[in-house]
């Protein structure tokens, strides 16, 4: 639960207890105009309104690592999440590279939000992430120090958009072959598996 989720959280219980409480005790005494039942309805819808907000939310994010397709990455950087401020600074957003399942190099930011400087997703470690729809989740309990095949690749600065590189035709000096390689930076031979700096 992030810290928005859990701000959410006790303004909802807050208001709902409040709003609760009132109403019961209104409803108890004899003699209250029916208008005067008005407020404490509109806490307690109110505080009703932000559990569900974030039950939806968190179900939403369950569904994620419940049905989605599992990819294990590299923690390569992180990303202030500007949407909310806590105790004056921004929450950090993990960025991280991996393989999808055709075997491409995709760069996705798994929503994290947390505490700069608290160390819990080091960079280079490695993390389980799940994609759904387009959406990613996470396994919070799945940071681990583990080699990735072709890891090199993943913890390289080369960049993920295909428009800011430039590919050139190369010849592989093992096998003789013909591929595309990023022209700049080591390239794997898709088919001997030989690096070669172009």
């Amino acid at each position: 639960m992030g810290a928005a989720q859990k701000i959410l959280t006790i303004m909802g219980v807050i208001y709902t207890i409040v709003g609760g409480g009132v109403l019961i005790g209104m409803l108890c005494t004899s003699g209250i105009p029916l208008v005067m039942y008005l407020l404490p309805a509109i806490f307690l819808l109110l505080g009703i309104g932000f559990l569900v907000g974030v039950y939806i939310n968190i179900a939403g994010k369950r569904n994620i690592v419940k049905k989605g397709t599992r990819y294990p990455a590299k923690i390569y950087g992180y990303v202030d999440n500007t949407s909310v401020v806590v105790n004056g600074r921004f929450p950090q957003n993990v960025k991280v590279h991996y393989f999808d399942s055709h075997g491409i190099e995709r760069e996705a930011v798994i929503p994290t939000s947390f505490t700069r400087g608290s160390n819990e997703y080091p960079i280079g470690m490695t993390i389980d992430i799940y994609e759904y729809n387009g959406k990613y989740g996470f396994d919070k309990k799945s940071v681990r120090d583990e080699i990735l095949y072709r890891e090199e690749e993943l913890m390289d600065d080369k960049p993920i958009n295909p428009g800011a590189v430039k590919l050139i035709a190369v010849t592989c000096p093992n096998c003789a072959s013909t591929y595309q390689a990023t022209q700049g930076y080591s390239n794997r031979c898709p088919y001997c598996g030989s690096y070669q700096n172009i």
